[in-house]
C-alpha cells in the first residue's frame, strides 16, 4: 500500500459555474481572452524579466549586505511592470466577457485595486544557498532575494495554502489569468472550495488532509469551527480566467516544467456606489467567521524574515 504522504494528491478538476462563487468561494470564467495577445504579453514580460541566476543575490553575504525584508513586492502605483506605459492591457480590461465576469463578481463600476505579474520559478534556477535558506518555509516569496531592478514582478517558488486578505479592512476578489498553458506540473493553483466560510484565520492555517479521500481537507479555526473542503486544481489554456474570494485558501505546488509559469493577478473591489448585490456580497454573507483579525501571519519575524513552519500543501505532495 502506498503511503498517502508520499503520493501526489488526487485532486478534483471540477469547474463550477460563476453562480456558485458565493458557496464555493471561487469560480472560473473559462478561456475568455484571445490567446494571441496573451502569448505576446508573456513574451514581452519574458524578454524584460528573464529567469536565470543573475536576478538573485549570488550569496547569503550579498543578500545580508544589500537585500531587505520590506517593500520588496510590486507596488500599486510604482515599481510594477504592469503599469509601464509600454504595456497595453486593453485586450483584458476592455474585453466584454472579462468585464461581465468582473461585474458579476463585484458589481458595476468596480475598481482594480492592484494588478501584478506572478512568476512561478522552477527549482533549477534557484541558487544553492537559497535552497537551504528556504527549506521548510511555507510561503517562499522570492522577491526579498531578487535584486531591486527585477522586483517589479512577483516571484514564487511554491506557496502553501493561504488567504490573499492580510489587511483587516480589505474586501476584494482575486482574478487570476493564465498566460501559459498550465497543467498540474506547471505550478497550477490549488483551491480549497468553501474555505472562505471560516473567515479570516491566522497563517499557518490549521489544515489536515483526509487519509481516506485525498481530495478532502479538514480546515479548522481555534474556536471549534470546522469545514470539510474539496481541493480543486485549476488548469487551463492561455487566456483562462478564474477568481476566488479574498478569504479562500489557495496555493501552488512546485513548478516541474522547464519554463516558469507567468500569470496575471488582479485584485478587484466593489464600488461604494455599485448598488448591486454582487457575488462578493453573497459570498461575504456565507462567512460566519471573522472578517478581521490582527497579525494574520504568524510565520513572519519582527524583522520581516520567514519562520520555518513547513507547508501543509507540500507535505502531502
Amino acid at each position: 500500500m502506498t503511503d498517502p504522504k508520499l503520493s501526489k494528491p488526487h485532486t478534483s478538476k471540477t469547474h463550477f459555474t460563476i453562480s456558485e462563487f458565493s458557496e464555493k468561494g471561487w469560480a472560473t470564467g473559462g478561456t475568455i481572452l484571445d490567446p494571441k495577445p496573451c502569448h505576446s504579453l508573456r513574451q514581452w514580460i519574458d524578454d524584460r524579466r528573464p529567469i536565470d541566476s543573475t536576478i538573485f543575490y549570488h550569496s547569503e553575504d550579498a543578500f545580508n549586505e544589500k537585500g531587505r525584508w520590506s517593500n520588496y513586492a510590486p507596488g500599486r502605483a510604482d515599481h510594477n511592470l504592469l503599469i509601464s506605459p509600454e504595456v497595453d492591457l486593453a485586450f483584458i480590461e476592455n474585453n466584454y466577457e472579462f468585464k461581465c465576469f468582473a461585474t458579476e463578481l463585484v458589481g458595476k463600476d468596480y475598481s482594480i485595486m492592484k494588478k501584478s505579474v506572478i512568476r512561478s520559478v522552477p527549482h533549477s534556477v534557484i541558487p544553492d544557498w537559497m535552497t537551504g535558506y528556504l527549506s521548510e518555509v511555507g510561503r517562499p516569496n522570492l522577491n526579498p532575494f531578487i535584486k531591486d531592478e527585477f522586483q517589479d514582478i512577483q516571484y514564487f517558488l511554491s506557496t502553501d495554502f493561504h488567504q490573499d486578505k492580510t489587511r483587516p479592512n480589505s474586501n476584494f476578489v482575486t482574478v487570476y489569468i493564465y498566460l501559459d498553458e498550465v497543467d498540474e506540473s506547471d505550478s497550477a493553483l490549488h483551491i480549497l472550495s468553501g474555505s472562505h466560510k471560516l473567515g479570516m484565520t491566522h497563517y499557518p492555517h490549521l489544515l489536515r488532509r483526509s487519509h481516506l479521500n485525498t481530495s478532502l481537507w479538514y480546515y479548522s479555526d481555534f474556536n471549534g469551527n470546522h469545514e470539510t473542503c474539496t481541493e480543486e486544481t485549476v488548469v487551463g489554456q492561455p487566456g483562462t480566467v478564474f477568481s476566488f474570494h479574498c478569504l479562500t485558501l489557495h496555493g501552488t505546488g512546485p513548478n516541474n516544467s522547464a519554463a516558469p509559469r507567468i500569470s496575471l493577478r488582479y485584485l478587484l473591489s466593489k464600488s461604494p456606489n455599485s448598488g448591486t448585490d454582487s457575488l462578493l456580497d453573497r459570498a461575504n454573507r456565507q462567512v460566519y467567521g471573522p472578517h478581521q483579525i490582527s497579525n494574520a501571519r504568524l510565520d513572519i519575524s519582527v524583522d520581516g524574515s520567514f519562520h520555518r513552519t513547513g507547508s501543509s500543501l507540500l507535505s502531502y505532495y
